[in-house]
């Protein structure tokens, strides 16, 4: 049985994070990335000004990290800046970005650590964030409970999200839309480009 989702005209779809340090970087790269390109690129494609993107930006160097993310940087030299790990968006999908000003940076998980997104998502008057990218159980949970938090709702795109970890992608997919079942929906792209007219 097919979901009613709650998608509108103000609806807006996030790509998190699909990026070449998630893709090619020794540390944190993974070949899975590969796998959702195709979908995101079909939503991308046919809501291309609904489409906004994020950039986790990696701090320059452990030492100029605060705190936790000191910690991290120092488990993974390699994905810091001047270890040369590579932000920009993942070449297949850049044709599909509408306009630059729709790429935010963030340094955070959460896409909502960026302001001008937030801005822009108030700007739009947006109702409900359909979630595509990278990892389903890091970055992509961060937004997912922020955006809950401030009001949104949400729905995972489930063949557009995936991680390096499975079991942790698998788990989020299962537990966290039968918890909050009344703001957070799953389809896959086929559903969403359905009900999303």
């Amino acid at each position: 049985m097919t979901v009613h989702l709650p998608l509108t005209d103000r609806s807006q779809h996030i790509v998190v994070d699909m990026q070449e340090v998630f893709a090619t970087n020794p540390q944190w790269g993974f070949a899975g990335i590969y796998e959702i390109v195709p979908a995101i690129s079909r939503l991308a494609a046919a809501k291309p000004r609904q489409t906004l993107w994020t950039r986790f930006i990696s701090a320059h160097s452990a030492e100029e990290a605060v705190g936790a993310w000191a910690a991290l940087y120092r488990l993974w030299p390699g994905a810091t800046l001047s270890a040369g790990a590579q932000m920009d968006i993942l070449p297949a999908l850049q044709p599909y970005i509408a306009d630059p000003a729709q790429v935010f940076d963030k340094p955070t998980y959460s896409s909502f650590h960026s302001a001008a997104l937030i801005a822009e998502l108030k700007r739009r008057g947006a109702d409900t964030l359909v979630l595509s990218g990278v990892e389903t159980d890091v970055c992509v949970l961060a937004t997912l409970m922020e955006a809950v938090d401030r009001g949104y709702f949400v729905v995972l795109a489930t063949d557009a999200l995936t991680s390096s970890d499975p079991d942790g992608h698998r788990q989020i997919l299962d537990v966290i839309p039968r918890r909050l079942k009344s703001q957070v929906f799953t389809a896959t792209i086929d559903d969403i480009l359905e009900q999303w007219r």
